[in-house]
């Protein structure tokens, strides 16, 4: 089946279009981000991809756009009408924004412990379910609307402010993923408000934790690590260093592996190997204790280990990195997807594209949507549907089909 080309040449597309928009060359780009004319020319036709967040940063700099315009509204349209998550994105942004209303909310409200128990409900079908997304879009609207209503009736303001936080935190996990970048921006910036309100040291550094994800998209690494390492600091006066709680070294921990993908987005290995280690030294700590929020854990050090060889486009370190990892030991559907996505980006750095597919397929069997709804996984695929390798070409343009990439037959 011949494709064509302008389906799959994304993000390669829209460069080319800011670019000449800007009255920008292929020269002058490549001369202004440190790349070959050559390089340039393969990303906007789509032979390769620009794998690093740095890259596109520099880029979007010197076409004068932004890093959602690079990224999260294509030039072409891939896949005519709305997306299967549409509606529920839709009805999320329908919650929130009700939320924001001084109007009251038109049901009874439900009583504090009541949001809390489905709000933990709602984190562990975030990190056990292979169809979370689809789950979490049913149930997000409603959750929103209820926890709002319930702290607006509440006597126990604290209380209610901590579910509160904790609904805005599972929702912009949730956005981020579907991806809606600047619904999960105000997700996250509520759920800090709502933690700042509890006056919950865990909370807060959570949504620390999930606004750096938000400035990371956004193309601000530098305001991200900014913001991890002084909520650390933050979090470090109420860790009791004789006997410290497990889930606030946790939280430390997080924040720390935050910081180190910012800084490997940022180009600054050095510093991201060392927020690394001092995750690895949280880990160890706190031995088995696994967060059910953030998943933070040893097992989730090592992922986000990959991540920053990923990050910093050293493909044959992401390979040797990914064989000691024990992709069944962990419990998280979503981390486990993410280890095989970002272990893919290496083979298809180093041209081994039989494995990067079967990589690829070994992530659609743990979740199927966190494969349909990665941006780096359709980048992953226009490369190698471009190279077209006859061994890999089956299993390619199946999946590209079940992403939406290319028409079915």
């Amino acid at each position: 089946m011949d494709i064509e080309p302008s389906l799959i040449r994304g993000i390669g597309a829209n460069i080319a279009a800011h670019r000449r928009a800007a009255g920008v060359t292929q020269q002058e780009l490549a001369s202004r981000i440190g790349k070959s004319v050559q390089w340039v020319s393969a990303v906007e036709q789509g032979r390769r991809h620009a794998e690093r967040l740095t890259d596109l940063l520099r880029i979007a700099q010197v076409v004068q756009c932004t890093i959602e315009d690079l990224i999260g509204r294509s030039v072409d349209n891939l896949v005519p009408g709305p997306r299967p998550a549409g509606e529920a994105v839709a009805a999320v942004r329908e919650a929130i924004m009700r939320a924001a209303a001084p109007a009251a909310f038109p049901r009874v409200a439900e009583p504090v412990p009541n949001i809390g128990e489905r709000v933990i409900a709602a984190w562990t079908i975030w990190h056990s379910s292979p169809t979370a997304h689809t789950i979490l879009g049913g149930v997000l609207p409603g959750l929103i609307v209820d926890a709002v209503a319930a702290y607006r009736a509440a006597e126990d303001r604290r209380s209610a402010a901590r579910n509160l936080a904790g609904t805005y935190q599972v929702a912009r996990q949730w956005l981020h993923h579907i991806p809606d970048g600047d619904l999960a921006w105000i997700a996250a910036d509520r759920a800090m408000n709502a933690a700042r309100e509890a006056d919950d040291p865990h909370l807060i550094a959570i949504g620390a934790w999930a606004l750096s994800a938000s400035y990371r998209r956004a193309g601000q690494q530098d305001e991200a690590t900014r913001l991890c390492l002084a909520a650390a600091d933050e979090l470090r006066a109420h860790i009791d260093q004789s006997a410290p709680d497990p889930k606030l070294l946790a939280d430390y921990g997080m924040l720390h592996l935050a910081a180190s993908i910012s800084a490997a987005q940022s180009d600054d290995d050095g510093r991201a190997w060392a927020f690394h280690r001092v995750a690895e030294e949280a880990a160890r700590a706190i031995g088995r204790h696994y967060d059910p929020w953030t998943a933070f854990g040893p097992a989730n050090v090592d992922i986000h280990g990959l991540a920053i060889s990923a990050e910093l486009g050293r493909a044959d370190d992401v390979v040797e990195y990914s064989a000691r990892l024990h992709i069944d030991d962990i419990p998280s559907v979503e981390r486990r997807a993410a280890a095989l996505i970002n272990t893919a980006r290496g083979f298809v750095r180093r041209g081994e594209d039989e494995s990067a597919i079967l990589v690829l397929l070994d992530a659609e069997k743990i979740s199927q949507e966190e494969v349909r709804d990665s941006t780096l996984v359709r980048e992953l695929l226009r490369e190698l549907i471009f190279r077209d390798r006859a061994r890999a070409r089956t299993h390619v343009r199946a999946l590209a089909q079940r992403v939406g990439l290319i028409p079915a037959n």
